[in-house]
């Protein structure tokens, strides 16, 4: 198999450097976090301003992703097969319940969230589509670890995946964006009956401890949305 191209490579490492933490590095930041020589760091900066995947602020001279990145995100989220068939599933299940919902797929650095749908209210809610998520924590990630051993991050966390996770459908945690919500997501499979994806539905941490008649909605609910995707996928007999 070919060796990778250096220069690639390192371009490629420093995306993903302006993709963590603060998103905004100095020249001198920058090479010292990849371990590079300054300049070669600014070489790559500089290529890769011109193609606009990477911008540079004029007043403080810090650089971050550049909008062409927006662009390319945008292509790839509209071509993926998965998320296209979980739109209307999803959103049918936030209608359903009220609340929000999520789709992700597994990533080299924990869950991707390739959808998300706001909760039914007005209350000040943020984005998510385009960020990783732990496996540690996370209930789609607790789905991802029991349904595929091999996802990143799950050799980790099988020690602490709650008995009977993979056999029950479906798993629950804290919502790790908003305090007292909690998740619950159930796995997705394709035609294969390979899990690829999870969804899940957030609610009030309180009132699915003191209703069990909620839980069990919420249960029903997000394991139908995800078997519904699933068929869509081509799996059947689920």
């Amino acid at each position: 198999m070919p060796g990778s191209i250096q220069s690639l490579s390192r371009a490629a490492a420093v995306l993903r450097l302006f993709g963590t933490g603060e998103g905004r590095y100095g020249l001198s930041d920058t090479a010292s976090a990849l371990g590079l020589p300054k300049g070669t760091v600014h070489g790559i900066l500089r290529t890769l301003q011109q193609e606009g995947l990477v911008e540079r602020d004029a007043e403080s001279g810090t650089y971050g992703l550049g909008p062409e990145l927006v662009r390319l995100g945008g292509t790839w989220l509209r071509t993926h097969e998965l998320r296209a068939r979980a739109l209307a599933w999803a959103d049918d299940l936030a209608r359903a319940t009220g609340e929000a919902v999520r789709v992700g797929v597994p990533h080299p650095a924990g869950v991707l969230i390739v959808h998300h749908v706001f909760r039914r209210d007005s209350t000040r809610q943020v984005q998510e589509t385009g960020q990783v998520v732990p496996v540690m924590g996370t209930a789609l990630g607790t789905v991802l670890a029991a349904h595929r051993p091999g996802v990143s991050g799950a050799a980790a966390l099988a020690p602490e995946l709650p008995h009977g996770t993979r056999e029950r459908g479906w798993a629950s945690a804290p919502d790790r964006v908003r305090d007292g919500l909690v998740c619950i997501a159930a796995p997705v499979h394709d035609r294969h009956r390979a899990t690829v994806a999870a969804v899940s539905v957030s609610a009030l941490a309180a009132q699915v401890r003191e209703n069990a008649a909620v839980l069990e909605h919420l249960v029903s609910a997000v394991r139908s949305c995800a078997r519904a995707i699933s068929q869509d996928l081509g799996a059947d007999h689920l």
